[in-house]
């Protein structure tokens, strides 16, 4: 695992770096611009593409300046500078005057308009991590311009407009690629702004590794492959786990259909959908592997995981508070959620069982609000909120956008980059929370349901994606038995 660390740590190993270990600021400045240059390279097709470099008066600036030298030096000689106003840092200057004595062109507002029309490349050295507001004045209508450029953008440390305390929305930079030092920062795994920055680099610009692997950590990468231990040669359904599903509305009797479908591609011996009695023919008619019982006359003690609120609509609070009474494993999701928050606003959360609650952003929110949790717009407190939502609840969280961001027992958070939109289609997340209960069932292991189910559900949105292009739920079901059964080792 990858750790995600603050701007505010990188900077004090930085300064560090220069005091303890005496690396001058210049040597740093000119290794992190090295760096990045090789990787910007490796991207570039003809050594006659325009690169564009927007450099600001700080050390993300002097970086991005080291960039077009090394890219001048190697024959990349089509460049253009712009040099945004503001108060120069000492190592940056060095690198000012030295770009003077190469006698690249550097251009004004006037020629910064032209020029981002026909660029091939613009090179983000405006601001870094040390953002502590939104960009304002000239910085940011730079930023508005160039998101209207066909360009592609290559970003030093961060896109410039991100970091920890700039709330979400602010402006800033969509990069095609981000180089940055050190460590994964915060601001970047918000899901909101990770797609703003490409694919991202971490190089060490020769930070010792000691002070880099003593930071302390906001969160960390989980690139863990799902790993599950194999079946025994003895198994059977009674001894495989037996999932309970509450959920299923008139408009929605979809919903727990899928869950149950996943749940037994995940490996689950027996599963039970309890709902409405209004739908329990249809479901019974479209679900021939499962038990199907009116949920009122279902005793939640008899099973060993819930799952409570695939297609479950409004009206759930008092079965839900039955649910938990029961003090059984249970996985909330979907309108569940919705029915949790309604317990903890009237009444509080009495005691339950172990709990994993999957909810998307929305209802994160209804979360936060219920519990009194600020709903923060940084990606800073972004991270403090779900920790803290987590631990009012005492329950695993696992929160679903484009990134999965999963709090464990010990309010470890753990980021999956799953970056595959195809998996946003009605119905996933009951197929996701069918993996999960389904997984809990088998390995009594909550921490094991969550990271394992959150992957194998990606990878078969993968394959899914590779094999049909664009697909609805039932499709991705199909994919989740095969994926399961090679995480066995």
């Amino acid at each position: 695992m990858r750790p995600i660390v603050t701007a505010a740590a990188i900077a004090q190993v930085d300064t560090r770096a220069q005091e303890e270990a005496k690396i001058p600021a210049l040597l740093l400045m000119e290794s992190a611009g090295l760096q990045a240059w090789q990787h910007l390279k490796a991207r570039l097709t003809r050594q006659e593409e325009l690169l564009l470099f927007l450099v600001g008066a700080g050390n993300n600036g002097g970086d991005a300046l080291v960039v077009s030298r090394y890219a001048y030096n190697e024959g990349y000689t089509n460049q253009k500078i712009y040099l945004l106003d503001g108060t120069v840092s000492p190592s940056s200057l060095v690198q000012r005057r030295i770009i003077e004595g190469y006698g690249i062109e550097v251009i004004n507002d006037t020629g910064l308009h032209e020029a981002l029309s026909i660029a091939d490349w613009v090179i983000d050295g405006i601001a870094g991590t040390g953002l502590k507001g939104a960009l304002r004045g000239t910085a940011r209508a730079v930023v508005e311009q160039i998101e209207k450029s066909s360009a592609h953008v290559f970003s030093i440390d961060i896109p410039s407009g991100l970091g920890d305390h700039v709330a979400v929305d602010a402006p800033s930079i969509h990069a095609t690629l981000t180089v940055t030092m050190g460590a994964y920062k915060s601001a970047m795994f918000h899901p909101k702004t990770r797609s703003r920055c490409g694919t991202i680099v971490v190089v060490n610009p020769s930070f010792p590794p000691s002070m880099i692997d003593r930071l302390p950590t906001v969160a960390h990468i989980d690139e863990q492959r799902a790993a599950l231990a194999p079946l025994k040669v003895d198994d059977y359904k009674n001894s495989r786990g037996h999932v309970a599903v509450f959920g299923g509305s008139p408009p929605y009797s979809g919903a727990l259909r899928l869950s149950g479908r996943a749940a037994f591609a995940s490996r689950a011996g027996l599963v039970t959908l309890a709902c409405d009695e209004e739908i329990l023919g249809v479901v019974a008619s479209e679900a021939p592997s499962v038990m199907v019982r009116p949920s009122t006359t279902v005793d939640p003690t008899a099973y060993d995981v819930l799952l409570a609120g695939p297609g479950w609509g409004r009206g759930r609070a008092a079965l839900l508070k039955t649910l938990l009474a029961s003090k059984k494993p249970m996985v909330i999701d979907a309108d569940g959620i919705t029915a949790l928050a309604e317990v903890v606003t009237t009444g509080g959360l009495s005691e339950h069982g172990s709990l994993i609650i999957t909810p998307h952003l929305g209802e994160l929110k209804r979360l936060a609000s219920s519990l009194g949790v600020e709903d923060e717009t940084t990606a800073l407190g972004f991270f403090s909120m779900i920790k803290e939502i987590a631990s009012r609840l005492d329950a695993l969280l696992v929160v679903k956008s484009s990134l999965v961001h999963i709090v464990l027992p010990n309010r470890t958070v753990l980021v999956v980059e799953g970056c595959n939109p195809s998996l946003g289609v009605a119905g996933s997340g009951d197929v996701l929370s069918g993996i999960i209960a389904a997984l809990w069932a088998t390995s009594g292991d909550a921490v094991v349901a969550a990271r394992c189910g959150v992957q194998i559900h990606q990878e078969a949105g993968r394959r899914a994606h590779a094999a049909v292009g664009y697909y609805d739920s039932e499709h991705l079901a199909e994919y989740v038995g095969r994926t399961v059964q090679e995480a066995e080792r």
